[in-house]
């Protein structure tokens, strides 16, 4: 059982390594494997979510950070790549200017998307926490008020 992080670049939050350990604690706590890769391209994103659907991970947790769609070839690429996606993703923001469902409009859509402005660290935090009840699998913590 795993959990797959795709992140991408942050300007305002250069070093996002931090968000890691607290995640990675919470899912080993409920006996899950959390696994994140860090891209900072589309071309990082495509061959990280094509790995994904290799390696079968039982939720995809997306982060697309800053990345920006600049063409159509490339925003059909990414609409594709998450269209053939064999399990469940959350997408998750600290900006709904981010957000990928009104760009992409793809067929396989977000379980949800999480947007909290500003507080990435709580956004990850509920991604995760909506990802282990997904998974059937449950994480005992104090309420998460969000």
């Amino acid at each position: 059982m795993s959990i797959l992080i795709l992140r991408g670049p942050h300007a305002a939050r250069p070093d996002t390594s931090s968000l890691d350990r607290p995640l990675r604690e919470r899912a080993h706590a409920a006996g899950q494997a959390l696994h994140c890769r860090v891209f900072a391209t589309l071309r990082g994103l495509l061959a990280g979510l094509r790995r994904a659907r290799a390696e079968r991970a039982d939720m995809l947790l997306l982060d697309v950070g800053d990345l920006t769609l600049p063409d159509a070839a490339q925003t059909r690429a990414l609409r594709d790549a998450l269209d053939t996606l064999p399990s469940p993703y959350i997408e998750l923001h600290d900006d709904a200017a981010h957000a990928l469902e009104p760009r992409l409009q793809p067929r396989h859509a977000p379980l949800v998307t999480v947007i909290l402005r500003n507080d990435l660290p709580r956004a990850y935090a509920m991604a995760l926490d909506i990802a282990l009840r997904r998974t059937g699998r449950t994480y005992v913590a104090g309420p998460l008020h969000a």
